[in-house]
């Protein structure tokens, strides 16, 4: 159990460190919120710089907790298996989560994307469940120009990772778990829902310490 998301980053940060060879042609893409701190101390820990990449969970109204797919600003979206796009009630909520990652997007880069292109980018949340955020976020990266585009994160589910694994050149995962019934706050002593303020706090000492990637 990690005590909170610096502690993983810092974590994860030794593992990057270790695997990534070219530090200076690569950048950390965290999923504001929860990833932002984690990628902080990842950047922190391997002197790789981090920005941030938005997506947002496809659900539909009367179930918002319940994540069906995820949606990027450019449109890229993907749905569970059992999920038909042609339903007009699901092309609504994919046009809504699309929607909404765009003004994710003007919110937290003010539509200031980080040029990407022929770089190899990280993409890091504090963990993962479906997968479906950062599958999403993976494809936007890759739409963007990356070269190559690795998952990085704290924890997941086992069986997530071959899953996943398809749409990213590597997934690197600190601590996999068996279990049947998985939740990725279950793994953090501290997994407070990560505010605007915490948010952009980070932001700003990542600009000072050299390691915000414009």
């Amino acid at each position: 159990m990690f005590r909170n998301r610096e502690e993983a980053g810092e974590l994860l940060g030794e593992v990057l460190s270790k695997v990534i060879q070219d530090r200076e042609n690569t950048v950390l893409l965290a999923i504001p919120r929860g990833g932002v701190p984690v990628a902080y101390h990842a950047a922190k820990k391997s002197g790789i710089p981090f920005s941030m990449v938005v997506a947002k969970k496809i659900t539909f109204p009367h179930e918002p907790e319940a994540a069906i797919g995820a949606a990027a600003p450019d449109g890229s979206y993907i749905l569970a298996d059992r999920i038909s796009e042609d339903h007009p009630v699901v092309r609504q909520a994919i046009e809504k989560a699309v929607q909404e990652a765009r003004e994710k997007l003007e919110k937290y880069l003010k539509g200031d994307e980080p040029d990407i292109t022929g770089k190899t980018v990280v993409i890091i949340d504090d963990g993962i469940a479906t997968g479906y955020t950062a599958v999403v976020a993976g494809m936007y990266a890759r739409n963007k120009g990356a070269k190559r585009v690795i998952l990085a994160v704290p924890v997941c589910p086992s069986d997530s990772i071959q899953r996943v694994g398809r749409y990213f050149d590597d997934v690197i995962c600190y601590h996999k778990v068996d279990t049947l019934f998985f939740a990725v706050g279950a793994y953090y002593q501290d997994f407070h829902q990560v505010s605007d303020t915490e948010l952009y706090d980070y932001l700003k000492r990542a600009e000072k310490e050299g390691l915000l990637y414009k």
